[in-house]
């Protein structure tokens, strides 16, 4: 299966309009979650979804679930539905302009990433956003029942993900300028020598 995941990047990362699809079913996707963030607090004593709260901590997520009504209740569970459709689009979306970058900056990392499969691990934001998600469904569902334990693995694997997320932005961009810069450097050789 990991294969198949890294080739699918792989496929994603050299074919423009799959990448394309990507990122429509993303985008449509947070369109989706944001419309349901910004009806939140009218239902939800002014809170937004914990997912939209990145300093998010225990502590708060105990003190906004009091004031949750069944209708934040109700918007809540559509919104983790959507939020497992999300990670996943906007997961493959970064992998595949990565794989795409790393290809062109780095042609030898390239093929060690495809030989080794490593570009799966892209998807490690992915993996902790379900985690988050499936641990803050644990805390709503039982409320008003505390899950301590699985508010708490919601809140590390939202850090986490936060920080994986940043570190895959943060080094695409970095394989896109290198990229830009070594295309750049192609043309210019090119013209000198004609």
């Amino acid at each position: 299966m990991l294969a198949r995941l890294n080739q699918f990047i792989v496929n994603c990362s050299t074919s423009w309009w799959k990448t394309l699809l990507l990122l429509a079913g993303q985008t449509s996707s947070l369109l989706v979650l944001l419309r349901i963030e910004a009806g939140f607090p009218a239902i939800a004593s002014g809170a937004t979804p914990f997912d939209m709260q990145n300093q998010l901590t225990v502590t708060q997520i105990f003190e906004q679930l009091p004031g949750y009504s069944d209708a934040a209740f109700r918007s809540y569970f559509v919104f983790q539905a959507v939020d497992f459709v999300f990670p996943l689009l906007g997961g493959l979306f970064m992998a595949a302009v990565f794989s795409f970058a790393l290809r062109h900056a780095a042609p030898g990392w390239y093929a060690t990433a495809v030989n080794w499969k490593l570009l799966v691990l892209l998807l490690a934001a992915t993996l902790f956003d379900y985690l988050e998600n499936l641990n803050f469904f644990w805390v709503v569902n039982v409320w008003p029942d505390e899950a301590m334990v699985a508010a708490q693995l919601g809140v590390l694997a939202k850090q986490a993900k936060l920080a994986c997320m940043s570190l895959v932005f943060g080094l695409t961009g970095l394989l896109l300028l290198v990229a830009l810069v070594r295309r750049g450097a192609a043309v210019l050789n090119k013209n000198a020598d004609s």
